[in-house]
């Protein structure tokens, strides 16, 4: 069975959070799928780092699942003009094209 983000513990969310607030509803952005979803269903892997919870999500290795997210918000003012497109809240499933490959 899957142990998502909004399942742990307020402890716990302090050190897996990846968005500044650490909120279950904060969207974070997967740069190996180039989609985002909200912290809350990020999936907690086997080697107890946070990945994308898309299933056909494939990091390219088991280091990068939990370097591969980042937070929205922040994703975006680093983006700048070219996320002027990306709305304040994504789209579950969309994919948000960046600026750079290598963030």
């Amino acid at each position: 069975m899957k142990k998502f983000y909004r399942d742990l513990s307020p402890e716990a969310r302090a050190s897996y959070g990846i968005t500044e607030d650490g909120s279950e509803e904060s969207w974070v952005y997967c740069l190996t799928c180039g989609r985002a979803v909200p912290q809350g269903d990020c999936v907690v892997g086997e080697d107890g780092r946070l990945e994308c919870a898309y299933g056909d999500c494939r990091p390219t290795s088991a280091s990068h699942a939990s370097t591969d997210l980042r937070a929205w918000d922040t994703l975006a003012q680093e983006q700048g003009g070219a996320a002027a497109h990306w709305p304040e809240k994504p789209e579950w499933g969309r994919r948000y094209p960046l600026r750079d490959a290598d963030l």
